[in-house]
């Protein structure tokens, strides 16, 4: 019996769930800048990919890390917050 769920090279319906999971929490802290614990409750993913997935975020340069009475607060970076500089 052939395997009736063969996909091609390269294809996918869905996006990977990194993918998914990226996208999700990057919308979550546009809306509204939050601190880790309040990210990691309202997800339900857990400490660790919570902070896997925000270190991905930050490292693609989408979301900052700022601290604020002691505890990580991260914020979405606008496109105007990337400090381009004109020469006239």
């Amino acid at each position: 019996m052939q395997n009736q769920t063969q996909q091609k090279q390269g294809t996918r319906k869905e996006p990977p769930p990194s993918q998914m999971r990226r996208d999700a929490l990057l919308k979550l802290i546009q809306v509204e800048p939050d601190h880790f614990s309040s990210l990691v409750q309202t997800t339900g993913w857990g400490e660790e990919q919570t902070r896997m997935t925000l270190l991905q975020l930050t490292v693609d340069g989408l979301v900052r890390r700022h601290n604020r009475a002691e505890r990580k607060y991260f914020s979405a970076i606008k496109r105007s917050d990337t400090h381009e500089v004109s020469h006239i």
